[in-house]
């Protein structure tokens, strides 16, 4: 599998509910997902794949019917940035995702540039 194709494979598992599966095939055991500022639920540097469950487990709780779809994919080398649709009850807007696979197909590196204002104003009160 190509780079890409992991990545592909990361969102529909995510966009399934399928966690066990995207943690267990897709995430590296030190990933390191960093969600950029200080104020949102979400961000901070989380590190290790525990973390980086405890934090994703907050989405449910905050935004009502979350949808991440990929719209296209650039990649070079083992480097991969993904432009996405993003929706949720009172939020459709665009994100950019940044990602690193390492030899052994798994992510280690995940970044996101989210519309954080859409999201803010989209979570449940």
């Amino acid at each position: 599998m190509n780079v890409k194709d992991i990545v592909k494979r990361g969102y529909e598992l995510f966009e399934k509910g399928d966690m066990e599966t995207f943690f267990g095939e897709i995430i590296d055991e030190n990933c390191v997902w960093t969600f950029p500022g200080t104020k949102h639920p979400l961000s901070g540097v989380h590190k290790g794949k525990n973390a980086m469950m405890q934090n994703m487990g907050k989405i449910p709780v905050l935004w009502e019917n979350f949808h991440v779809v990929p719209d296209f994919m650039i990649s070079e080398g083992n480097k991969v940035f993904c432009k996405a649709n993003a929706t949720a009850v009172g939020m459709e807007t665009i994100f950019g995702h940044y990602f690193e696979v390492n030899d052994e197909g798994k992510l280690v590196t995940f970044m996101t540039f989210d519309d954080t204002l859409s999201m803010f104003n989209a979570m449940k009160n």
